[in-house]
């Protein structure tokens, strides 16, 4: 789920308590054919079904039922400060970028054009 969530981050899941998951949402969930726990957003939905992929998968996981997901991501936090982006409105151009198969390539190219200003302010630091 990187950059969103990255390892080492704490995640706050809470549960669907009868509410349904919408596009764009990040849920937890059993993954039927692993058999483990997975985060990942929400790029689709059909009925009780959603198509679930992660932020730097080529692949969408294939479908799960609602049966499986465990709650929503409601917060994460990054060295003791909360991280706000990929949670609010904006997670619906994600999901729909991600889905599209526009979200890595996008990624990389604004990776590109922003890596040269980081290099340049450690340089000055």
């Amino acid at each position: 789920m990187s950059p969103f969530i990255k390892d080492g981050d704490v995640v706050t899941i809470s549960p669907l308590s009868g509410s349904s998951p919408r596009l764009g949402d990040v849920v937890a969930f059993n993954h039927p054919e692993a058999g483990k726990l997975v985060i990942h957003r929400i790029v689709r939905e059909k009925g009780d079904f959603y198509l679930v992929r992660g932020e730097n998968a080529f692949e969408a996981d294939g479908y799960i039922e609602k049966r499986d997901i465990l709650g929503f991501v409601t917060r994460v936090e990054r060295k003791g400060r909360r991280v706000l982006t990929g949670l609010g409105p904006e997670r619906l151009l994600i999901a729909f970028l991600s889905r599209s198969g526009f979200l890595l390539p996008l990624r990389h190219l604004v990776w590109k054009m922003v890596r040269p200003f980081r290099v340049l302010a450690i340089l000055l630091c």
